[in-house]
């Protein structure tokens, strides 16, 4: 039947009916509009999996990740930012969703515009609160101050760290709350008020731009001034009352003590960091074999550590009290476990040392102990998020931490890994191994969820490594497969049963243990180390690169439908990014300009002005070849200068002598001086005492020839920006 009108037009279009007859009146959508529904009909899908993962809670997770990226933007800022303005704007996010939840939807993004501003808050909160004079100019005088820290390190000066200080012709409102000196002579005991002739200097910044900084470490714990006693420190007033942190530390002395009476060598000096948070006594070579094989983690007591021994005890509590029947059936074993577990915990945490990562790792255990209370699940990525509110809110500056960045990320990763685990689908349709196939399914096992572990890990964790410390260790696979069932099923349960043996007198046995399984993890490490390319050197690359990197593992960690998969597009952009301008710098100043590093047309690092083995000239030459290649040229140097030559044609002098600036500012394209350069200098690039006072260390990176293929092209980095933030302390010109 045809329609009123009679023949429809060719323009009109047709489509077939069910019984294959054309239907008039229908045009087939163009490629354009097909490529529309099809993006519609996507967008429907990707908004069903965001309000599926919300219904499960993973919206929680992301207000952690926003407080977390609010401390961490406070500290990244250009400048420092009112308090009141911040508090301002987090309270009228606050009220702002409030409202839009007393309206029934769109709440949740001002929630987690408020977790930001509220993060930031904090960071500027804590700053605050720790506020206090710095030493601007170095001075030498008498002082006095009471103990509070003792610090002894294996083949350097041991240190020690005096609060209540007193410092002679400096005005009290002038003086820092605490000191750190370095001493040649016995410690003095700890709570004892000490007096002295001592030479104190400002902090000092960083070796080079994006290197450890150590005077923001020492803002954050609440030091203002560091240097060495003349002679000795005399006790003037001895310790006197009761001290918690005198006891601690006693507590602390007997049990590395007790562990050097029952053991020696390298184990002894392990076993005391593992114990009690003492790293002293390590020799550089054990330390150095633990790093290359990825094994430099179970040094630094954190959440492995807390783990095992609050795992430990929760585990040998909850099976003592199932011996008893009546205990089993009428007794919440698994939570008088879990408080049990607790308290091993607290009491690690106090005789550790209490540094920053343990802290953390006791706040995350902490955490896991109170859901098993709650009849909740102990390890799941809500109680990792409130870990990550708890520790930030303490110490918002850990944020831009190793430590915390590490951690974070590892656990979260091994956790999205477990539930995706869990979540696979099964197919139960094999038969259940039997004889020697299931006696060997166990160890296998084993075996693979260690190697997998630590697959996880690594990758999660690996970003951070090139980019902290510039390295990544290419064997930490197999240094982990071999050592860790070592530290997990040995070393660290013998070192619990140890702290427990000893008010008996028993802890000879179990140290005995102890020490073996560490002999053997130190055998492994150092075998893993000699592998031929143990170490892969990473130049140094942009922060952007890490924070794309970092975010990518932080999406496919937190969403748990397949919207974790986009995650994968930043995580390979920030590989390419970080591999295409990541860069070793062609030249380093110190922040005094007493030292430079440059290198020559053969692209061999000189160092002038650093003694060799020092740490500045260890910190440079790391990763470069140990000799110099044969003619390769170096620094000539006289009374009043030393002269390099560079690659792409280029000319560095380092002046000692005003005389040089004469010649030298027309011939060379960077200057480098202690002195104040002239104000008409022609060189390029001029570090003079005044820019070293202002922004720190100096480092310049010669990127590429210039469009007109004749200059080169000169990238400047600092270690100071030039408006100041309260931990890099006033501008001093030294």
């Amino acid at each position: 039947m045809e329609p009123s009108g009679g023949q429809s037009s060719a323009a009109d279009g047709e489509r077939p009916s069910q019984d294959g007859r054309r239907i008039e009146g229908f045009l087939p959508p163009g490629r354009l509009t097909r490529f529309g529904y099809g993006l519609a009909s996507h967008a429907a899908h990707l908004r069903d999996q965001v309000a599926h993962d919300f219904e499960e809670r993973r919206g929680f997770l992301f207000l952690a990740v926003g407080f977390s990226c609010g401390a961490a933007t406070y500290f990244i800022l250009p400048r420092e930012p009112l308090l009141s303005a911040l508090l301002l704007a987090t309270g009228t996010a606050v009220f702002a969703a409030f409202l839009a939840w007393r309206r029934g939807g769109g709440a949740y993004p001002l929630v987690l515009v408020a977790c930001f501003l509220a993060g930031m808050s904090a960071g500027k909160l804590r700053v605050e609160s720790l506020r206090a004079p710095m030493v601007e100019h170095p001075l030498s005088g008498q002082l006095t101050g009471r103990v509070v820290a003792v610090e002894t390190r294996a083949e350097r000066t041991p240190r020690v760290v005096l609060d209540q200080v007193s410092i002679e012709r400096l005005p009290a409102e002038e003086t820092p709350h605490k000191i750190r000196l370095t001493l040649r002579t016995d410690l003095p005991p700890l709570g004892a008020r000490v007096e002295g002739s001592a030479r104190l200097a400002p902090l000092p910044g960083p070796a080079m731009p994006g290197g450890y900084d150590p005077a923001r470490a020492a803002f954050f714990d609440g030091i203002g001034a560091s240097g060495f006693v003349f002679g000795a420190l005399t006790v003037v007033e001895p310790v006197s009352g009761v001290h918690v942190f005198v006891a601690i530390a006693a507590i602390r002395r007997a049990i590395a003590q007790r562990i050097t009476d029952a053991v020696a060598g390298p184990a002894a000096a392990i076993a005391a960091a593992l114990l009690v948070g003492d790293r002293g006594q390590i020799a550089d070579a054990d330390v150095d074999a633990l790093r290359i094989a990825g094994l430099a983690h179970i040094l630094a007591i954190s959440g492995l550590h807390m783990m095992l021994i609050a795992g430990t005890a929760f585990w040998l509590m909850r099976a003592v009290l199932a011996l008893s029947e009546h205990a089993a059936l009428v007794l919440p074993i698994r939570k008088i476990a879990a408080a049990i577990a607790l308290a091993v915990g607290a009491f690690y945490l106090s005789i550790s040392g209490g540094n920053v990562a343990t802290i953390r790792a006791f706040v995350m255990i902490a955490v896991m102990l109170t859901a098993v209370f709650l009849d909740r699940p102990a390890l799941s990525l809500r109680n990792l998020a409130i870990a990550a509110f708890v520790v930030v809110a303490l110490q918002p500056e850990s944020v831009l931490e190793p430590g915390f960045q590490m951690s974070f990320l590892a656990v979260a990763a091994l956790v999205a890994a477990w539930e995706a685990w869990r979540d696979r689908p099964r197919h139960d349709l094999a038969e259940p191994a039997r004889g020697l196939a299931r006696l060997l399914r166990r160890p296998i096992v084993a075996i693979g969820t260690v190697g997998l572990t630590t697959l996880v890990a690594g990758l999660a964790t690996s970003p951070f490594a090139a980019f902290h410390f510039g390295r990544l260790a290419s064997y930490s696979l197999l240094g982990n497969l071999i050592a860790m069932p070592l530290v997990s099923l040995l070393v660290m349960p013998a070192g619990l049963i140890s702290l427990i043996a000893m008010p008996f007198g028993l802890e000879v046995l179990p140290l005995t243990v102890m020490a073996w399984g560490i002999d053997l993890v130190l055998a492994s490490a150092h075998f893993v180390a000699s592998l031929p390319g143990a170490t892969v050197l990473v130049p140094p690359f942009p922060a952007i690169a890490l924070m794309l990197m970092s975010g990518g593992i932080l999406w496919l960690s937190l969403w748990r439908s397949q919207l974790r998969l986009y995650g994968i597009a930043p995580l390979l952009v920030g590989t390419f990014l970080a591999w295409l301008l990541g860069a070793e710098p062609d030249v380093l100043v110190d922040e005094a300009g007493r030292a430079v590093a440059a290198r020559d047309v053969s692209g061999h690092l000189h160092v002038v002005g650093a003694r060799q083995g020092s740490f500045l000239h260890d910190v440079w030459r790391e990763g470069e070849p140990e000799d110099d290649p044969a003619g390769a040229p170096g620094f000539r140097c006289d009374d009043e200068a030393c002269v390099l030559e560079m690659p792409e044609g280029l000319t560095l002098s380092r002046v000692t002598d005003p005389v040089a600036f004469s010649e030298d500012c027309h011939r060379a394209e960077i200057i480098v001086t202690q002195l104040r350069a002239p104000a008409d200098c022609a060189a390029r690039f001029v570090i003079d005492r005044s820019a070293l006072a202002a922004h720190g260390a100096h480092a310049l990176f010669i990127a590429h020839r210039g469009p007109d293929r004749a200059t080169p092209h000169l990238e400047l980095r600092m270690s100071r920006p030039s408006i100041r933030r309260p931990w890099h302390g006033p501008p001093a010109l030294r």
